[in-house]
């Protein structure tokens, strides 16, 4: 009996680490589309620059990416680290032949909702023992990613839209410029914000904050741009218009 109850304690304590959430993203830098495969299993068959797993089991996984160059499609395989508890971002580098991967950022997930077990039912005359019930185990899920994340603005292009906003003395063609930009792609949050310190009037940063919505790709940091702004009803104004778009 005392050689069972030792490894029984620790499958009690690992418990609470595989239920903890673990989610990784993969987005290229420069919006090359690419092919997937996690372990062995294809993600996503049409091929795009960004790619979001969630339900994934924590720890280590190799990912092999599937991607057209000049003379070609050529395949590489990487290694991966899945933090528990985390949403793990990574930046994919295509350079040649050659793919690198890069953690933009770890951001700590909520803890598993408690489930509450109720106690079995009392017979006051006889107790019949109900047989135990054996659920099938989920399969991780696997997200393709939506249009929101369609032809990102990387670094390289980001700093050419600041650099030929500067290059402007009307406030009106530097909107002009910024609009064209995000038309037909996506900007990440923290790269909208940089773009909207280009603009000299709060209400211009306001106007071009509301274009651009609906084509940031990481709507869940939105955030990040509230400090820019000197006036609260601007910050309430952009929270309502967000709010309704949501």
């Amino acid at each position: 009996m005392k050689k069972l109850l030792l490894p029984l304690l620790f499958v009690l304590l690992a418990l609470p680490a595989f239920a903890q959430p673990t989610v990784v993203t993969f987005t290229t830098q420069r919006g090359e589309p690419f092919q997937m495969a996690l372990d062995g299993r294809v993600i996503n068959r049409s091929a795009s620059n960004f790619v979001r797993i969630t339900h994934l089991r924590p720890g280590n996984h190799y990912v092999e990416f599937r991607i057209r160059g000049r003379h070609g499609i050529y395949r590489t395989g990487i290694n991966v680290l899945a933090r528990a508890g985390f949403e793990t971002n990574y930046a994919v580098r295509v350079s040649g032949r050659r793919v690198s991967l890069r953690v933009i950022s770890e951001i700590p997930l909520g803890p598993p909702p408690v489930v509450v077990v109720p106690p079995p039912p009392r017979y006051p005359d006889r107790y019949e023992p109900v047989p135990p019930r054996y659920e099938q185990p989920v399969p991780p899920r696997y997200e393709e990613p939506g249009g929101a994340c369609r032809n990102l603005l990387d670094r390289y292009d980001v700093d050419r839209l600041i650099d030929a906003m500067k290059g402007r003395d009307f406030e009106s063609t530097r909107l002009t410029i910024a609009r064209e930009a995000v038309r037909n792609g996506s900007i990440l949050s923290e790269d909208l914000r940089n773009v909207l310190l280009q603009f000299e009037f709060e209400s211009t940063r306001l106007e071009f904050a509301k274009f651009a919505y609906d084509n940031v790709c990481d709507k869940e940091r939105f955030y990040y741009i509230y400090d820019i702004f000197k006036f609260d009803h601007h910050v309430r104004e952009l929270e309502e218009y967000t709010s309704r778009r949501r």
